[in-house]
This record gives C-alpha cells, structure tokens and sequence, in this order.
C-alpha cells in the first residue's frame, strides 16, 4: 500500500480535481479516519467526501520472519 496524492483526487460529484483536506470539526467526523478514510472538499462545487488515505498497489506485501 501507498498513501494517496491529495492532487490525484477527483469530485465524485462535479469530475473536478481543484480538492483539499476537509476540516474535521465533529467527533462524528474522526470515525471515517479511524477506518483508513480522509475527509476532502471539492473548490468547484463545495461536495464533500470521503477517501481512503492509503490504496491498494496490487503488489504481494512480503511476509517477514
């Protein structure tokens, strides 16, 4: 796995990529982040959403002993 880029975004609402980090004010909000997910909003449209913070590389991890 690898992080993702904030910059390789893209609004699942609009298609734009113009999208930062979302604040995270509530504590409704730190539940998605415990999971792996990341809060951000799109500057076009104002959707927020949320994304996972690391992806899959579908590359084997190497088990070590």
């Amino acid at each position: 796995m690898k992080p993702h880029e904030e910059n390789d975004a893209r609004c699942p609402r609009c298609g734009g990529s113009d999208v930062r980090k979302s604040l995270t004010r509530r504590l409704v909000d730190y539940i998605p982040h415990i999971f792996g997910f990341t809060a951000l909003r799109c500057r076009r449209c104002r959707h927020r959403f949320y994304r996972r913070l690391w992806e899959e590389t579908g590359e084997e991890e190497e088990e070590i002993e």
